[in-house]
């Protein structure tokens, strides 16, 4: 089966520093891919390269059938990848509506029906689209972000560390809201620092270690994998 997105032996990372070394990994269509490992394992990088945001220096990205490895971010933008950074990724002073707004920049005519879409995988933002986005709780905002980055309509969604700093329980909102995006027909990367949880709901995942990969599988095998479970998962 041809994947929708293909790293494939990629190294490359900041200036003169290679963070990632030779890593390999896909994405299929529909399918929730989580990476997660310990910290300045590449997770975020690997995401990065994805997006055009780094140097990769040898390896292969390939999405949709093209290769997007030198691509500039807007490019990629346009051929169906939207990104939601862990930090600065809304506009506080706006409003959600104004947030929705800016993010289908690329987006001519009437957007009702990016706005209803949006709207119907997040109730809670429709009933208050006029309010400040700054003055919302961490997950409201972090449903901003993720609501803006599908307003283009995407194939693939990158979230890196989408549920940072949340309660229990906007954790597992957000992590329902990913199945709920994943049913709409996008599929999903994301980086995770709740390991355990993160696996739990994912269809695949990925274990990076100083830059390469160390361990993957489904979720469930990865979650039942005693060395995974001692090395990564804290036991």
């Amino acid at each position: 089966m041809t994947s929708l997105l293909r790293l494939q032996g990629v190294t490359g990372g900041y200036g003169d520093a290679d963070i990632l070394q030779d890593v390999t990994l896909h994405v299929d269509d529909k399918e929730i891919v989580v990476i997660v490992g310990p910290n300045g394992a590449g997770k975020s990088t690997a995401m990065k390269a994805v997006f055009g945001m780094l140097n990769v220096r040898a390896g292969s990205i390939v999405f949709d059938g093209d290769t997007i490895t030198k691509w500039a971010t807007d490019r990629i933008v346009q051929r169906g990848i939207s990104y939601v950074p862990q930090v600065d990724n809304i506009f506080r002073e706006m409003s959600i509506h104004e947030n929705l707004e800016m993010g289908a920049f690329l987006k001519k005519g009437d957007l009702s029906a990016a706005y209803d879409r949006v709207y119907s995988l997040f109730p809670d933002l429709k009933e208050r689209r006029k309010t400040a986005a700054g003055t919302l709780s961490g997950g409201q905002r972090q449903m901003v972000a993720m609501g803006r980055a599908l307003m283009l309509n995407p194939k693939l969604l990158l979230l890196d560390e989408p549920t940072a700093g949340l309660s229990p329980r906007y954790m597992e909102q957000i992590f329902q809201i990913c199945r709920d995006v994943r049913d709409t027909d996008v599929a999903i990367l994301l980086v995770e620092q709740h390991a355990k949880q993160a696996l739990a709901f994912a269809d695949r995942g990925y274990v990076l270690a100083a830059g390469q990969n160390r361990h993957e599988g489904s979720g469930a095998d990865l979650l039942a994998d005693r060395e995974v479970a001692e090395m990564f998962l804290g036991g």
